[in-house]
């Protein structure tokens, strides 16, 4: 399916605007009218044959020569144009004629600005652009039939929404597609043969890394929705964009490794790990675990890896071992109510740190947010800034939407800001998300470097403390 929104038509007059009237000088006005009286008075003068008209003439010519001189002059003066039209005051009241002309003066004549003239070896001043075509964007995500069909409509919702607020008249191609390379491939070949400019998609993780790994080809521009594995095998025309929960845990490690204090120096002797990263059960905390730990060794520091299924004997053990290490930090990879139930555990003197996991958003995360007291953690601004310009500029989903769901949300916004930006092949470029600060050099990096916003539970609340960068 796709959706086709109206744009404005932009219509250009070209009918010449004719003159709305025109004035014709008068004959009897003319200056041309008065010399011949004069040449005839003054011939009449100087005639021999005159007899006794010829001395009245002589008399009277210097009076007569003066009253054609007069004529001359003053119809020289009478304006080519119609005079103003009488008041209709004056003209009801039966007022005589003025005696005497009224001056007006005439407009003065348009000035003509000379062309420039080019100087020597004056580079020519480039003609304007014209303003980009309307994209047509193929928009690739899992089919109704998948198990991804709630997250490919949260992200479509999202994506029709950046469109409809955009203003650039861009066209979208909904293509849904099964699990699988083979699939992939035919739909960017189809996106292609149908006129696409660009493509955004696939959404999930199998399907990006088989572009990242090479086995599937991209035969036009395109914006993914997730990051692979790797992206050695992404072509020179694809960005890599997505809301990795990896990414998150390395950003909060950075920001703990600027806040605590400094490791002891190098060469000394071996101290008991810093930080303790607990790890719960499931598949996507797992990955949180290890994020934190790869990136803690990546930095020099040790961590200890606490695995555990919160239940009341783990939670005394959990205890026990914070109780008998001297710890800086813990990471908590755990979900917002795993963490909840850690976080009473863990002594004040201890940082906490987390990803989005634990703000669920909304009533739950108000609700929660007491049990969270002093946990630092990273989110978006569509869930964190509601006064954030980007944020209130775009709609809001039609039906309340969890946490998560919000996030793809918001994914499908900035993805379509993206690609408007990626279509008209800017390389490198940046943006106010609502997904976080986004920045692309793609001669750097194919993927887009996404920087969330940094947040706190605080006095049961959630407390921005700005970019976690």
């Amino acid at each position: 399916m796709s959706a086709a929104f109206p744009i404005g038509v932009a219509t250009t007059y070209n009918a010449p605007v004719g003159n709305a009237c025109a004035a014709t000088p008068l004959a009897s006005t003319s200056p041309s009218g008065a010399r011949p009286l004069f040449d005839s008075i003054v011939k009449a003068a100087s005639s021999p044959s005159a007899g006794p008209a010829r001395n009245l003439v002589r008399r009277r010519t210097p009076w007569l020569a003066a009253c054609a001189l007069l004529a001359l002059s003053s119809c020289a003066q009478v304006p080519t144009t119609q005079p103003w039209p009488e008041p209709a005051s004056q003209a009801a009241a039966g007022a005589p004629p003025a005696t005497e002309p009224i001056a007006r003066a005439e407009p003065a004549p348009a000035s003509v600005q000379p062309a420039p003239v080019p100087q020597p070896g004056a580079a020519a001043q480039p003609a304007p652009l014209p303003p980009p075509k309307p994209p047509t964007i193929a928009l690739i995500l899992p089919a109704q039939t998948t198990p991804f069909a709630r997250a490919a409509e949260t992200v479509r919702q999202g994506f029709f929404a950046a469109q409809s607020v955009s203003g650039t008249g861009a066209t979208i191609q909904l293509i849904e597609i099964e699990e699988g390379p083979a699939q992939l491939a035919a739909a960017l070949k189809g996106a292609r043969s149908r006129g696409a400019d660009i493509a955004v998609g696939p959404l999930t993780r199998d399907a990006v890394n088989a572009l990242g790994s090479g086995r599937v080809a991209a035969p036009l521009p395109l914006v993914t929705l997730n990051l692979p594995e790797s992206d050695v095998g992404l072509a020179p025309h694809v960005l890599a964009f997505g809301v990795s929960i990896e990414q998150e845990a390395r950003q909060i490690v950075a920001v703990a490794l600027r806040e605590l204090p400094m490791p002891p120096p190098v060469g000394a002797p071996p101290a008991a790990p810093r930080f303790m990263i607990v790890v719960g059960e499931s598949p996507l905390a797992r990955r949180m675990g290890n994020a934190f730990r790869d990136a803690l060794r990546e930095a020099g520091q040790a961590a200890t890896l606490y695995p555990m299924r919160v239940t009341y004997d783990t939670l005394q053990a959990l205890s026990d071992a914070i109780a008998a290490a001297r710890l800086d930090a813990v990471f908590l990879a755990l979900d917002a109510r795993d963490a909840a139930a850690v976080r009473p555990r863990v002594p004040p003197a201890v940082k906490l740190y987390a990803t989005s996991q634990v703000n669920l958003g909304g009533a739950e995360a108000a609700l929660l947010a007491p049990e969270l007291e002093g946990v630092n953690f990273v989110d978006m601004p569509w869930l964190l800034e509601p006064d954030h310009l980007a944020v209130i500029v775009h709609p809001k989903p039609e039906q309340a939407l969890s946490g998560e769901l919000q996030r793809l949300y918001a994914l499908g916004i900035d993805a379509f800001r993206l690609a408007i930006e990626w279509a008209q092949g800017r390389r490198s470029f940046g943006l106010d998300g609502v997904t976080g600060a986004l920045a692309v050099d793609r001669d750097r990096s194919a993927r887009v470097e996404r920087v969330p916003t940094l947040a706190v539970f605080r006095n049961g609340k959630v407390e921005r403390r700005g970019l976690a960068r």
